[in-house]
């Protein structure tokens, strides 16, 4: 079967006050992401990278074989689709450094419209270990996490 590329909507539609979740799958679908070993640097490398674009990550999941993370952005210069570059790029170096397979060559994003309820999709994201009977509830997954946000405020706060 022959997987289409994921077409990118246009730039601006990334940049500013926007909200924009991504999925990336490691190369071969490989179980990375078992271990705090492997995940914790890159929740620093992704961080970082949020920072550097102005941005703020309301919820990521790490699970096995891919992730999952919306990037907020704070500023009318904001960009989240660099951050999420940034990112990709600094952890694919970090784990071929580490012998790691990495990551596919490319990853889904899907772009907020304003009238979107981001906190129904990051709900949605939070429920993946639970769905994939990793956990009963997902604050106990090891792996699932923001940066600049309080996880509990954004999956379960109702405005």
């Amino acid at each position: 079967m022959i997987h289409k590329r994921p077409v990118r909507r246009p730039r601006e539609d990334y940049l500013g006050q926007r909200t924009v979740s991504f999925d990336a799958a490691t190369a071969g679908r490989s179980k990375l992401f078992l271990s705090a070993d492997n995940v914790q640097p890159l929740i620093g490398l992704l961080a970082e990278a949020a920072e550097a674009s102005a941005c703020v990550v309301p919820i990521c999941c790490f699970m096995p074989d891919h992730l999952h993370v919306m990037i907020k952005g704070l500023e009318d210069h904001s960009d989240a689709l660099a951050a999420f570059n940034k990112f990709k790029l600094r952890s694919g170096k970090w784990m071929r450094r580490n012998h790691l397979a990495g990551w596919q060559g490319d990853f889904y994003d899907h772009v907020m419209r304003y009238g979107d309820d981001w906190r129904h999709h990051a709900t949605y994201i939070a429920m993946n270990p639970v769905r994939a009977g990793f956990v009963e509830s997902f604050f106990d997954y090891p792996f699932l996490g923001s940066i600049g946000c309080d996880l509990q405020d954004v999956v379960l706060r109702l405005d």
